[in-house]
């Protein structure tokens, strides 16, 4: 396929993604919604394109590393309940002890796959109500994070590159 035509099956594919999701968000389909949400889809397709053809953007994940997310649900509503916890105790008076905490990082090279694992397992561990990672230092190979409880990192972000390549 040439490629012209893949970007404009590309742009007609993300357009039409993106259209959706805004008929999904406002939850109408009512003409003055779309008169207003089919130029937004347009636009951002147009600016998505502008984007990655203009932006260095090295982000290469594996389907593997994309998959680690089917345990956000779980990690989730364990963390739901530890917060809920240190808000009782709050509530009795007793403060938690907010940690800030390094652990060891092994996906800290320049590669697109390293890249792709530690920007995954930064926002699939900060979903998580009770882990906020603040950044990943690769010269000192640290992950960077603070919890409101101490508990182990997920399983997901072990897989992602804690100690990988150590």
């Amino acid at each position: 396929m040439k490629e012209a035509s893949r970007r404009s099956a590309q742009a007609l594919i993300l357009g039409t993604a993106l259209m959706l999701f805004w008929v999904a968000c406002v939850a109408s389909r009512a003409a003055h919604e779309l008169l207003l949400g089919i130029p937004s889809a347009i636009l951002s397709a147009w600016f998505s394109f502008y984007a990655i053809r203009r932006l260095p953007i090295r982000f290469r994940p594996t389907p593997g590393n994309l998959l680690e997310c089917w345990r956000i649900p779980g990690e989730v509503a364990k963390d739901l309940v530890v917060v809920l916890g240190v808000l009782v105790a709050d509530l009795a008076g007793r403060r938690a002890p907010s940690l800030f905490r390094a652990v060891p990082w092994g996906a800290n090279s320049k590669s697109p796959n390293d890249l792709a694992r530690r920007a995954l397992a930064v926002a699939y561990e900060t979903v998580s109500p009770n882990c906020v990672v603040v950044g990943i230092d690769r010269k000192q190979g640290l992950m960077l994070f603070h919890q409101l409880r101490r508990s182990q990192l997920t399983a997901m972000t072990e897989r992602l590159g804690r100690g990988a390549g150590m």
